[in-house]
């Protein structure tokens, strides 16, 4: 099965397969069978440079739960608790900055992170959303008017 969050990534960012396969350093033919889902388990660096190059989480875009080793990101389920990670530099700032600030300050700065975060993953899912009519329309018959299964993005933990 395709993967589709990974080609909607593509597509915000105005990334073909073939500018990912040499941004990536990832064979192109290695590339394509990830992306229609021919590679059971894609390898962790594969995963953390994609993601990286499409400037998100590999959560996002690979179906791997949130309690696993590729675990990069602070997760709101860390909210707390004491966590090592090494943060890139404007992660780093961005905490300085929210660390450093007055008490409406440090609420600017969340209320701001959270609508952003809430417009990309609205837009996210309204390409999502698009991408699976126009795949049911490609895999023939299917009516595109139908309704497409939502899918989110959202911080949540994966259950099994």
């Amino acid at each position: 099965m395709k993967n589709n969050k990974l080609l909607t990534f593509m597509a915000l960012k105005g990334i073909s397969r073939t500018q990912l396969s040499k941004s990536t350093g990832i064979p192109a033919s290695t590339l394509g069978r990830i992306i229609n889902g021919e590679v059971q388990k894609v390898k962790a660096v594969y995963m953390e440079t994609i993601a990286n190059v499409l400037d998100t989480s590999i959560h996002t875009i690979f179906d791997v739960p949130l309690d696993s080793d590729f675990q990069t990101i602070i997760t709101p389920n860390e909210a707390g608790a004491s966590v090592t990670k090494l943060l890139l530099p404007d992660e780093s700032m961005l905490l300085y900055w929210y660390q450093n600030s007055y008490q409406e300050g440090r609420a600017a700065i969340l209320n701001h992170a959270k609508a952003q975060y809430l417009a990309t993953q609205k837009d996210i899912n309204s390409k999502l959303s698009i991408t699976s009519i126009m795949n049911a329309t490609e895999d023939g018959g299917a009516d595109p008017l139908a309704p497409a299964l939502e899918t989110r993005f959202d911080a949540k933990p994966h259950t099994a």
